[in-house]
């Protein structure tokens, strides 16, 4: 399994109003799908997918949730200009609030977004988990090495010997292209497809890869990451297909 590297995203974080979701989703398979596959077409985006987040797992601070995130996955950097302009184009849906719209880039030895051959062959839609993540900033490039070095091969490891984590995407934020300010900020967003049985077996496989990767126990390399990171908002939630 082979990490992605040195590829660029663009993410779209939303607040939809609980009254106007529905509305939202046709809006998505109306308007949004078609805008995605049109610019696949033209080879100025390689994929896309859009979460619903359902459910908050942690959150730190006082802010209101936002329940949508939207990530495209783009062909090159350069790309990105076009994609924006293109995508101030199309129409708005009324009771839409962007949280923020980013650039960012694959951290190095992390992201997996392809799940292996074995867990393909599952019937079952995997869950989705979505981590906002604040680094303090004279920890960036620590918590780089950590996710290249610890993290990043633990995850390879369970893609490759269990059944339980369907895909994992770590990104670092790049450039900020809007920031509502009625909410807290980030630098990294995270993404983990998994099944329900994750739970049973996370503690475990992790504590593996990261022995296996760097000879370093969970415990020690979790602490050390609560000391330099906040866990900003973590959810749950489903990718929406149409």
């Amino acid at each position: 399994m082979i990490a992605q590297n040195r590829t660029f995203y663009i993410a779209e974080s939303l607040k939809i109003d609980k009254r106007n979701i529905k509305q939202y989703k046709k809006y998505l398979k109306e308007n949004l799908t078609s805008f995605y596959e049109q610019l696949d077409r033209e080879g100025i985006i390689d994929s896309y997918a859009i979460f619903q987040h359902k459910k908050s797992v942690e959150k730190h601070g006082d802010f209101d949730m936002w329940n949508f995130l939207i990530l495209v996955q783009l062909k090159n950097k350069e790309s990105g200009k076009t994609f924006l302009n293109r995508r101030e184009k199309i129409k708005k849906i009324l009771g839409t609030q962007v949280i923020r719209m980013e650039l960012l880039m694959t951290t190095p030895e992390s992201t997996y977004p392809i799940p292996s051959s074995t867990v393909q062959k599952r019937r079952s839609k995997p869950i989705f988990a979505v981590e906002y993540v604040d680094v303090q900033e004279e920890y960036l490039k620590e918590f780089q090495d950590i996710m290249i070095f610890n993290n990043g091969p633990a995850m390879k490891y369970i893609m490759n010997n269990a059944k339980w984590c369907h895909n994992f995407i770590a990104l670092e934020t790049i450039e900020v292209y809007y920031h509502n300010e009625n909410y807290p900020k980030w630098n990294q967003l995270h993404v983990i497809g998994l099944y329900p049985e994750s739970i049973l077996f996370y503690k475990k496989d992790f504590s593996e890869g990261l022995d296996q990767a760097n000879n370093i126990s969970f415990d020690d390399n979790f602490n050390r990451l609560k000391e330099i990171r906040t866990m900003l908002y973590k959810t749950i939630g489903r990718k929406i297909h149409y």
